[in-house]
């Protein structure tokens, strides 16, 4: 028997070997963490694309006189 520390229970290691058998107690006991959902656009990423904007607008303007 092997010990897994991640929720305090022993569980047996059959003819695998110890890393085997621990991936599968993992994948049995341990679900996989729920889906967190598309990424959150903070404001800090709203001002860094209107800067990028800028940058761009400002070279447009400056390369297109010429």
């Amino acid at each position: 028997m092997y010990w897994c520390k991640h929720c305090d229970c022993a569980y047996p290691h059959g003819t695998e070997g110890p890393s085997a058998a621990l991936r599968k107690h993992i994948r049995d006991h341990h679900p996989p963490p729920p889906e967190t959902g598309p990424p959150v656009i903070t404001g800090r990423h709203i001002v860094i694309g209107l800067l990028v904007l800028a940058a761009l607008a400002w070279i447009g303007r400056l390369f297109g006189h010429s």
